[in-house]
């Protein structure tokens, strides 16, 4: 999913994110439908006005979390927009500690350094550096955080299972991405650049491109639970950390963006940090009383950020699993 929406918004002519993320939005909840009447295991909780009402700012912080990642996702290469998206994992941890009065061990504190170092390992070897690439970054960062804890708190209140939480952010969000699409996008310069016959080869790509998002978009959101319902949460949140090793050297394999010894240092810094901040994670977690703490249902963002919320989220679920 990284290395499509990179190839999309930064790929072609015209750069249209809320299109994408509508497209995404889109593809998520039919494939979801079309699930569950084949007989798949796909099971969510049908629209409801109370529900959606209690939802909604959620939803919306989703969108505000997915529209800054992929403006970052621009900007920046696949492998320094994993490097920062490791700075989301602080933000949660200290929002969460001021929230929900969290504690943060020394050994967590460790994997902070770590992450730090490697952003800024990163930076320092950033040859195309884009201001408004760090900038984006930044916010993506703040509105993952508070995208997480909001729904950490709300989702107690409407008690979402699964697809629950899938099927009401994709089809919450799709009628504001639509919008969006129309009032701020460059659609009559869209329609006039791909209209040429000199441009059908880059428009059947970019029609490739959305639906292979769109695709990977419901496959993220199926396989989330289905990871965590036949293994477990430790497992799970491992994955978070161990993906964004893969999704780097493949960016770099894929893309013309250069690569740097520092650049390679900085991506096997944050591989680290991520690994010692899921082993943290699951320290901590061996010594809470059983049952302490419920893990929220995955969740489709990360299209753009899963990464971010099977470190983030994935990690606080209890032994109740096992």
């Amino acid at each position: 999913m990284t290395l499509v929406n990179k190839l999309v918004l930064s790929g072609f002519q015209y750069h249209m994110v809320f299109f994408m993320l509508a497209v995404q939005a889109f593809g998520s909840v039919a494939l979801m439908v079309l699930a569950n009447r084949v007989g798949l295991q796909v099971r969510y909780r049908a629209m409801n006005r109370p529900d959606a009402k209690t939802w909604f700012p959620v939803a919306c912080s989703q969108a505000m979390m997915l529209y800054t990642g992929g403006k970052a996702l621009e900007y920046l290469d696949v492998p320094l927009f994993t490097v920062f998206k490791n700075l989301t994992i602080i933000a949660v941890a200290y929002g969460e500690k001021w929230v929900f009065r969290a504690t943060v061990t020394p050994l967590m504190l460790a994997a902070f350094g770590l992450m730090v170092m490697s952003s800024l390992v990163g930076a320092w070897n950033d040859l195309t550096f884009n201001g408004w690439g760090y900038f984006w970054m930044t916010a993506n960062c703040f509105t993952s955080a508070t995208f997480v804890i909001h729904m950490r708190k709300v989702i107690k209140q409407v008690n979402f299972q699964d697809f629950d939480t899938v099927y009401f952010n994709n089809l919450l969000t799709l009628p504001l991405y639509i919008i969006l699409s129309i009032v701020q996008e460059n659609w009559s310069g869209f329609f006039s650049y791909y209209g040429d016959k000199a441009n059908a080869d880059e428009l059947s790509l970019f029609i490739r491109g959305m639906f292979v998002s769109g695709v990977a978009a419901f496959a993220i959101s199926y396989c989330s639970p289905w990871c965590l319902r036949t293994t477990s949460s430790t497992t799970y949140s491992m994955i978070g950390a161990l993906n964004k090793l893969p999704i780097a050297i493949f960016a770099m394999m894929w893309f013309p963006d250069p690569i740097t010894a520092g650049g390679v240092l900085a991506v096997m810094l944050g591989f680290a940090a991520g690994l010692v901040y899921t082993h943290a994670k699951n320290l901590q977690k061996r010594e809470q009383p059983s049952g302490a703490q419920v893990l929220p249902p995955p969740i489709s963002m990360d299209r753009l950020d899963q990464n971010t919320a099977n470190d983030t989220v994935g990690s606080k679920n209890s032994s109740s699993d096992k």
